[in-house]
């Protein structure tokens, strides 16, 4: 099986300081099992409505039910955009 790397953005970077670990733990746990597995119904991976003219399109995951992760997925890569609330587009 081949995984894409993960490349957090700067943004995303700074936003996972704000969160105490255990949410960092959850983060990274949703991260991988939407690695493993894109149709696991646990992440609610969808596309950003209001970012899916962007080229690859901005997807987003639930990290909880007021957390989420925008995110673009390249040929070799998944850059992570950003981090938190719907407050986080565009």
């Amino acid at each position: 099986m081949n995984t894409l790397e993960l490349i957090p953005s700067p943004q995303f970077e700074k936003a996972m300081r704000r969160f105490d670990r255990k949410t960092r733990d959850l983060v990274y746990r949703k991260l991988e099992l939407f690695l493993q597995n894109k149709q696991h119904p646990s992440p609610r991976y969808k596309t950003v409505q209001a970012l899916k003219n962007l080229r690859p399109p901005v997807k987003e995951i639930s990290i909880t039910m007021s957390i989420r992760v925008t995110l673009q997925e390249f040929e070799d890569h998944v850059y992570l955009r950003n981090i938190g609330g719907h407050d986080i587009l565009p």
